[in-house]
């Protein structure tokens, strides 16, 4: 019989090496520890031990921002691998809000102020939140219109015109 530890390692260099042979990207892969007693299985068929080893498997990637707000909630992000292969195509107020809703931020009381194309063939959304007593808060969402992507979504910190 191996030594547990090793074949915990030899998973690890195993599922890396599959996932760089059929994926794009970094990986980053951490083994699942599992009680030995657990992990071996004795197989009657072919008369041998068998190790079960479950790996978690992550994608790195390039630059994710978060933005949080003064009381440690997330308000807004920018996905910076979102802006590979952007192309401009254009979408309906529909198609973009449906693309903004995937951010997982855009909620109810939003309304579309303003779309347009923006910066490096992006599309460029305005949105306007009521906050009750006439106050208001203005959020930019870019989208890359040919991967239907939320590259940003962003608070803005000041005048949007």
């Amino acid at each position: 019989m191996f030594d547990p530890d090793v074949l915990r390692k030899k998973a690890v260099e195993d599922c890396l090496a599959l996932a760089e042979r059929e994926l794009t990207g970094a990986f980053h892969a951490e083994p699942v520890i599992v009680p030995d007693a657990e992990a071996v299985t004795w197989d009657p068929i072919e008369l041998r031990q068998g190790v079960d080893q479950t790996v978690v498997l992550w994608r790195r990637y390039s630059q994710f921002e978060v933005v949080l707000d003064d009381e440690d909630r997330v308000v807004g992000y920018e996905d910076h691998d979102k802006w590979q292969k952007c192309r401009w195509e254009p979408l309906t107020d529909d198609e973009a809000l449906a693309v903004a809703r995937t951010s997982g931020l855009l909620r109810p009381g939003m309304t579309l102020v303003r779309s347009r194309k923006g910066q490096g063939e992006c599309l460029e959304l305005l949105l306007r939140e009521s906050l009750g007593r006439e106050a208001t808060a203005d959020w930019v969402v870019r989208i890359n219109p040919s991967r239907r992507a939320v590259i940003s979504f962003l608070p803005v910190e000041e005048d949007p015109a």
